[in-house]
């Protein structure tokens, strides 16, 4: 697992704060955010886990699996979790073309709007450019990176996951996952093991939405990717 500061030290100065990778909030709230689904072999075990937890999260879903699976698209939405625009397919949205890009994101928006509001984009491989986030903020999304992402295990974690990323979590952490293949399977212990232990530190995982919703700033606009992380 990797915390995104050199990313972060990397995209704010260009990108003047317009990418989100934590929020300034007094709550005891942080963000669970998963990419890469929908998938019959990652999904359903991981909203089951959510579920038990009383837990919600903000899912970056590929617009080609979303068409291909959109029952679990309102399985997801169904359940009071949230729709992000994570583009057509996994792919580094940095080497798209821009006028591919928009075509591309715009599918993906049109196939996640059938179930509900999409606010937020996360670009492919972590790495967007200010052309692309020019696409997305006209058409009403928001960028969202991260302030910590687990990486072993192609992308779910291992059994050691939970505990590292555990003290890395606090209030206004946005946290990124991976799911959508058969060897991200583990992604569902791996949310499960942190949920009971950020619970027991008194946090609970809550959409990006709810999230900025109860943001300390009076403005209630989200801490930009210059800003430093809130405290624990």
């Amino acid at each position: 697992m990797a915390l995104l500061t050199p990313l972060r030290r990397a995209v704010g100065p260009v990108l003047g704060g317009r990418v989100l990778f934590a929020v300034p909030t007094r709550a005891p709230r942080w963000a669970l955010t998963v990419d890469d689904g929908p998938s019959p072999a990652t999904t359903p075990a991981l909203l089951d886990v959510l579920a038990r937890h009383g837990a919600r999260a903000t899912f970056f879903l590929l617009g080609e699996e979303a068409e291909r699976h959109p029952d679990l698209v309102a399985r997801i939405a169904g359940e009071g979790h949230e729709l992000g625009n994570h583009t057509w397919r996994d792919e580094p949205t940095w080497a798209l073309l821009v006028p591919e890009f928009r075509e591309r994101l715009r599918a993906t928006q049109r196939t996640l709007a059938a179930h509900g509001p999409v606010r937020w984009f996360r670009p492919g491989s972590g790495w967007p450019t200010a052309e692309h986030l020019a696409v997305a903020e006209a058409d009403g999304l928001r960028g969202v990176l991260g302030a910590a992402v687990a990486i072993g295990g192609a992308g779910a974690g291992t059994a050691r996951t939970p505990a590292r990323l555990d003290v890395l979590i606090r209030r206004g952490t946005i946290l990124v996952l991976h799911e959508g293949t058969p060897a991200r399977r583990a992604v569902a212990a791996t949310v499960d093991a942190l949920l009971t232990r950020t619970a027991r530190r008194g946090l609970a995982a809550v959409t990006l939405t709810d999230l900025v919703r109860n943001s300390s700033d009076s403005s209630k606009r989200p801490r930009g990717a210059t800003g430093e992380d809130v405290g624990p």
